[in-house]
């Protein structure tokens, strides 16, 4: 009996520390962005590579009135769906077709103003494309 305890032990304790390893490396790296988004011109952040198979997310920290729209894009093709928000609110993107076909590829956020929006809107924060 105290084989089998102490068996079940180190096999507890083994996948309670694959379990967090696991965790660990699969933490989002969040990008800082910020600036003007123009009327007829969208605001694009650098490129960053996609880690994982999870959906992107927006964390907007700040927007200064109006509605914008958050979508993440591979070259010139949109690879998330459109968001919409008018408020400081984390965003997700889920990613069309299979997001997996995207891991270690280079993507980009695009922002634009939302129909109905006649001004210039000012916004920062970050985002994954997880």
């Amino acid at each position: 009996m105290k084989k089998y305890q102490l068996f079940a032990s180190i096999l507890a304790v083994s996948l309670l520390t694959i379990g967090f390893g696991s965790f660990a490396n699969a933490s989002p790296t969040y990008h800082g962005y910020s600036g003007k988004v123009q009327i007829i011109s969208d605001l694009e952040t650098t490129d960053a590579v996609k880690e994982t198979t999870g959906s992107a997310y927006n964390l907007v920290t700040y927007i200064q009135r109006g509605k914008l729209v958050s979508w993440v894009e591979k070259g010139t093709r949109n690879v998330t769906t459109k968001e919409m928000y008018a408020e400081r609110t984390t965003v997700p993107m889920d990613y069309l077709g299979n997001a997996s076909s995207l891991i270690g590829e280079k993507v980009y956020l695009d922002i634009s103003t939302s129909i109905g929006t006649f001004e210039s809107v000012e916004t920062a924060g970050t985002w994954t494309p997880n």
